[in-house]
């Protein structure tokens, strides 16, 4: 992950792919995409049994903050 001081700073980036437009976004927004389940609960005993319905919490958390094109979703 690269933070960067705006958008502008993003697409001036000598690597910025186009393709990948839909995932700049504030640090808030991936904090709060990474501070769920899916990723906190990695080290409980019971989180393969339960990863489903992490990344059911994940994709959840990713339409709220409209996320749900192609980038976001497993095919």
């Amino acid at each position: 992950m690269n933070l960067f001081r705006s958008e502008e700073h993003v697409r001036n980036w000598s690597h910025y792919d186009s393709a990948s437009a839909e995932s700049v976004m504030p640090l808030s927004d991936w904090a709060s995409v990474f501070g769920g389940n899916l990723c906190r609960n990695r080290l409980q005993p019971d989180y393969v049994s339960r990863v489903n319905e992490y990344a059911s919490e994940l994709l959840l958390s990713l339409k709220k903050l409209g996320k749900e094109g192609r980038f976001w979703t497993p095919e």
